[in-house]
């Protein structure tokens, strides 16, 4: 079930399945000369980086092995299922040991528990967009991260997952420009901001002298 979606959103981001072995699934995406390789294996037991290179090497196919980009640009996603997400802590070391070793491969451990693939069930990768966009999802999971649920894998899913294209509505963005006009306005500086605004494109001591003749009038007041 992890595998599939996890499938579904590389196809999603222009990645071609050309080789499948057992619990391992070789992709490549080609724009121009620009090539990508990844890679997702279960990973049942959290064994050590070189082995698991050496386990990844010889599963390659060849037309994999003869291009030089293929070690040099390939994403290794390991899919390793805990008990329970509290487990994290005690596999937490042999985890950052894999993704942290530099040989090979760039590595990613993504992580899930027993209690999150059963929220999973008939579960797509249109799905998991959808419920990492979804604010109330994010407040319940900030308020309980390690409670089981559908946002609680998408969330690693997207961290682990470089490749991967957060959603972004538009509507709900707040421009650059309002925010310091808010932000200035709350700490009572809307003059000081204004007058910074007017000389924009002055010099430096023309900016300093308006503010000292400001802050002056503001005194005799």
């Amino acid at each position: 079930m992890i595998k599939q979606l996890i499938d579904e959103a590389l196809i999603a981001h222009a990645f071609v399945n050309k080789h499948e072995l057992g619990t391992t699934s070789f992709y490549i995406r080609e724009s121009g000369s620009a090539i990508r390789f990844a890679v997702v294996h279960n990973l049942d037991d959290l064994t050590a980086p070189a082995k698991l290179n050496n386990r990844i090497n010889n599963l390659a196919p060849k037309e994999f092995l003869r291009n030089p980009s293929f070690k040099k640009n390939c994403d290794l996603i390991c899919i390793h299922r805990l008990n329970v997400l509290a487990d994290f802590k005690d596999q937490e070391e042999e985890i950052f040991a894999i993704e942290e070793d530099p040989h090979f491969y760039k590595k990613y451990v993504l992580y899930y528990s027993i209690a999150e693939e059963s929220v999973l069930t008939d579960f797509t990768y249109d799905k998991l967009v959808s419920v990492i966009a979804d604010k109330k999802e994010f407040i319940n999971y900030k308020e309980n991260p390690l409670v089981a649920s559908q946002y609680s894998f998408a969330t690693k899913t997207f961290i682990k997952l470089p490749f991967l294209e957060l959603p972004i509505h538009q509507g709900n963005l707040v421009s650059l420009r309002q925010q310091a006009i808010e932000a200035v306005a709350e700490a009572g500086r809307s003059d000081t901001y204004a007058t910074i605004q007017q000389v924009t494109n002055a010099n430096a001591d023309e900016v300093i002298k308006e503010m000292i003749k400001n802050e002056l009038e503001n005194i005799q007041d």
